[in-house]
């Protein structure tokens, strides 16, 4: 109990303090590039790029450090500190150690070229070859400029991907998806085609994609999938015939050999085609199951470095690869969150390619869970995340239905193997797809089964499973969410052929007595009542009992649960309009505001939905996608976590849960310094409380009305805007109907 006030304390004044912060919590352990400086070790990543450091310290930087992208895919190290990393979208952050990050997007902003991805970077002469999706550039980090980009080389097709860039002696090589090619580089006119020689084979066979390109004891040598082949003498000869396995990922010259990295590990090669494993493949233990090599390079002290999906692996010679990564969630994809009884954020990664298990977080560190290292879980397709009513968490699986982790974390599971009537999917009966759990005020845990014999499954508190399904409607229905509202009554969006919209089921908080359960149709498109387009996508229940219904045409809301039938629009005048949005997600904060994930970002509306108080986009904020896949308010700190499709993003905000009653006001800072300090954080607040800042002789300076939390703000200033005269006030908080109060003394020193 002490570790668990300790906690929430440290979350809590931490969060408070940094209100209006951003943070990216990006997955780096999918590494897409390495280049090895003379100092660290630099990588690209799909979260981002970081810097790995000669005692091992990692060095995270995302679009909060002065990125311009989450995905990135090439990087390279000049002299002096200088990196290039290029993104899948075409934008190039460029770093020195002056300036930090800046952004060149010229090739993402290129709206006339098909594809702008980058594939490679190489470092020559104080310029970078930038290979991309549609041919190669070439950049001047000095001067902040593109110099020419080459589109077409030779008699090869126009905008060929570039994989692979190389420099071997005068020449510049490029190695594309239908052949190879060079250019001179003292040639002034390398824009010209005809100014590049191309070879698509040998005489007796095609190339195809050239894979990567490097130097072997002073020669040219490209591999494809399949074969490894040789320039000499003006002529292409094979090298290698049958490579050691895998798809082929990179190559590197290496001394008197080269590196070849496959999906399946890293191999020597040597000029007589020799070959020589380093370590062991990956596809076999030690190593985690899908583990894919994709770079090598060489620190300054020899050893051989490897990029994977599973972060930065080192080799030791006689050892095997030894992974490191940054810490992070275990992906980039978040389908659920919620807290446990410690005040933990735990996140559900959902089925997607299969998923990524579970992350949980306590404000500094993440730690994952996969059925790898945690067999228990038995998958890796976490779909939901609820907290239990022992302080354990509940989570739901997509195949294994569900498990209980307890306090301790044991884990017990539920499912086809040991529940009689828990159901699986048509096509297997065993495979138990549960899309979303909640827990209802009287310790029921229901659970929402896809494509099952039944749509709702509820475990009671004495350890009884029972299941529903309305009569008459058909088994094996699509389901998407659901929601428990002030009475009980089960809100099941359905999006399925045999029928679209939402399901009510009142079961009088009998759930084994199926005699007594009322069903009722919304039918998604009825113009009386939901008026979607098409689909109902999202579904929440707030503070005072309300049901807010988010559709592929707005938002809708029942202010009466009871009556189903009325139900109004929200958010739809001028002051007030997100109708037309397709409504992602629905998430109700400690305040009673409702968080609402469009297509288009994230909106912030009043209790009522009369007001937007926020909104946030990529063009305003360092969200990193407008496409909101699930968003939580954190009821300690207030934090409110963002999910995307393409990462998870954090915003310190003020909506704390409030205490009820009043107990010791906390400042800080204190002293409070208007002009140094931006604002003087006001912690202990009851829910709605009116803030009134007196002077020692009992003079009113200013009335504050709170966020609505816990914690509330000023500025220094009076209400008659100016800034306050140092001195010592009283700050006095009172709840909105004047039943109880609290006082704290603050110090203000005008700098």
């Amino acid at each position: 109990m002490k570790r668990a006030v300790l906690l929430l304390l440290f979350l809590t004044c931490s969060a408070a303090a940094q209100v209006g912060t951003w943070r990216t919590h990006s997955d780096m352990q999918n590494i897409r590039d390495i280049a090895a400086g003379q100092d660290a070790l630099w990588a690209a990543t799909g979260g981002g790029v970081f810097q790995q450091l000669s005692d091992g310290t990692f060095i995270r930087y995302t679009n909060i450090d002065g990125l311009s992208a989450i995905d990135y895919t090439a990087i390279a190290v000049a002299d002096e500190g200088l990196v290039i990393a290029g993104s899948s979208s075409g934008m190039i952050n460029v770093y020195t150690p002056e300036t930090g990050w800046f952004e060149e997007s010229g090739i993402a902003r290129a709206a006339d070229l098909p594809a702008r991805g980058i594939t490679s970077v190489l470092m020559h002469d104080g310029l970078a070859y930038i290979g991309t999706e549609f041919g190669l550039a070439v950049y001047d980090p000095v001067r902040r400029e593109f110099g020419d980009s080459y589109q077409k080389f030779s008699t090869l097709r126009t905008q060929l991907p570039v994989s692979s860039v190389l420099i071997e002696g005068g020449r510049l090589w490029v190695g594309t998806s239908e052949g190879i090619a060079f250019g001179e580089l003292d040639n002034i006119n390398l824009k010209d085609p005809s100014s590049w020689t191309a070879f698509t084979g040998t005489s007796s066979e095609q190339f195809g994609a050239i894979e990567a390109l490097a130097l072997l004891d002073g020669k040219v040598v490209f591999s494809t999938a399949k074969k490894m082949f040789r320039y000499d003498s003006g002529t292409w000869t094979e090298f290698r015939s049958l490579l050691p396995g895998g798809e082929v990922m990179a190559l590197r010259e290496n001394g008197s050999h080269v590196l070849l990295v496959t999906s399946l590990g890293v191999f020597r090669i040597a000029a007589d085609a020799q070959v020589e494993q380093i370590g062991s493949k990956v596809n076999a233990d030690p190593y985690i199951k899908g583990t894919v090599m994709r770079d090598v390079d060489v620190a300054q002290d020899g050893t051989l470095i490897a990029a994977s999906n599973r972060g930065v692996a080192v080799y030791v010679e006689g050892e095997e690869w030894d992974f490191e990564k940054p810490n992070g969630p275990n992906s980039n994809l978040v389908r659920r969150m919620s807290v446990d009884s410690e005040g933990l954020l735990w996140a559900a990664s959902g089925n997607a390619e299969g998923g990524s298990g579970m992350y949980a977080y306590d404000g500094s560190v993440w730690m994952n869970y996969t059925a790898d290292t945690h067999p228990e879980i038995m998958r890796n397709s976490i779909t939901d995340a609820t907290g239990g009513t022992d302080g354990g968490m509940w989570f739901s699986t997509w195949g294994s239905g569900v498990f209980h982790r307890g306090i301790n974390g044991s884990v017990e599971a539920f499912n086809t193997s040991n529940v009689s009537g828990f159901p699986g999917i048509p096509v297997d009966e065993d495979y138990a797809a549960v899309r979303a759990i909640e827990m209802d005020d009287q310790g029921n845990l229901w659970v929402l089964h896809y494509l099952g014999t039944t749509v709702l499954g509820c475990y009671t508190p004495q350890g009884q499973w029972h299941f529903l399904h309305p009569p008459g409607l058909a088994v094996d229905l699509v389901v998407v969410d659901f929601t428990i509202d002030q009475f009980g009554q089960k809100w099941v969006i359905v999006d399925d052929d045999k029928f679209r919209g939402v399901l009510l089921l009142d079961d009088n908080n009998t759930p084994g007595n199926p005699s007594d359960d009322i069903w009722t149709k919304l039918t998604a498109t009825d113009a009386n009542v939901l008026n979607a387009d098409q689909r109902v996508l999202s579904v929440a229940t707030d503070l005072l009992g309300d049901v807010w219904i988010g559709t592929d045409r707005g938002l809708r809301t029942l202010f009466n649960p009871r009556e189903p039938d009325r139900v109004s629009k929200t958010c739809f005048n001028t002051r007030c309009n997100i109708e037309g949005q397709v409504i992602t997600c629905i998430t109700v904060d400690p305040v009673n505001n409702k968080w609402i994930g469009t297509r288009e970002g994230v909106f912030v509306l009043s209790p009522d939905g009369s007001d937007i108080i926020a909104q946030y986009s990529v063009d305003n904020s360092p969200l990193l996608d407008n496409s909101i896949e699930t968003i939580f308010v954190h009821p300690v700190t207030g934090i409110a976590y963002i999910a995307t499709g393409v990462g998870l993003s954090s915003l310190a905000t003020p909506y704390v849960q409030p205490v009820q009653t009043f107990d010791e006001l906390v400042l800080a800072p204190n002293p409070f310094r208007p002009g140094i300090d931006e604002r003087v954080m006001i912690d202990g607040l009851v829910e709605g409380s009116i803030i009134k800042i007196l002077s020692v002789s009992g003079d009113l300076i200013a009335e504050l009305e709170s966020p609505g939390g816990r914690v509330g703000f000023w500025d220094g200033r009076t209400d008659d805007g100016g800034i306050a005269p140092s001195g010592v006030y009283f700050v006095v908080a009172a709840a909105p109907n004047g039943s109880q109060s609290a006082v704290a003394k603050l110090a203000l020193i005008k700098p």
